[in-house]
């Protein structure tokens, strides 16, 4: 475990390479904070992609909807799994081909908005993200930062 003042993280999730602006974003997604510490670095430079924005969290380990939910903030997004102070895993986000349950449907008269159904959506473009609703067929954009 960390001491006070160590930034170091021992066991933990790195969300590097977020556009600019998208941290806040992330922390809603990922219901930040939560137990264990948080480190946020918004508009860091980046040898990479020019600007970007950084989470490390102790203690957090993502599940595929949380991934999934990250993903559609931009490209470039890496996640890394930190175990013992060592990177375990290291994964770049892609943008998934089907997503359920986390996006609404943008036609108010799909079934989706009047019944307790879980939405489903196929990705049809993946830049931009285009989804179709797997109920309504109606295509939603995803507008996300370079």
């Amino acid at each position: 475990m960390s001491r006070p003042g160590d930034f170091r993280l021992v066991d933990g999730t790195v969300i590097d390479h977020l556009p600019v602006g998208t941290a806040s974003e992330a922390m809603r997604i990922l219901g930040l904070p939560r137990e264990g510490p948080v480190t946020v670095g918004i508009n860091v430079p980046s040898p990479r992609i020019g600007r970007k924005d950084i989470l490390r969290v102790e203690g957090l380990f993502l599940c595929k909807s949380e991934l999934d939910r990250l993903a559609l903030l931009g490209r470039h997004i890496t996640v890394s799994l930190v175990r013992g102070g060592e990177v375990a895993e290291k994964t770049v986000l892609d943008v998934p081909q089907r997503l359920v349950g986390i996006l609404a449907c943008s036609n108010p008269t799909c079934i989706t908005n009047s019944e307790s159904v879980q939405t489903v959506f196929e990705r049809t473009d993946a830049d931009p993200p285009r989804f179709r609703c797997g109920y309504c067929e109606r295509v939603t954009r995803i507008e996300r930062p370079s």
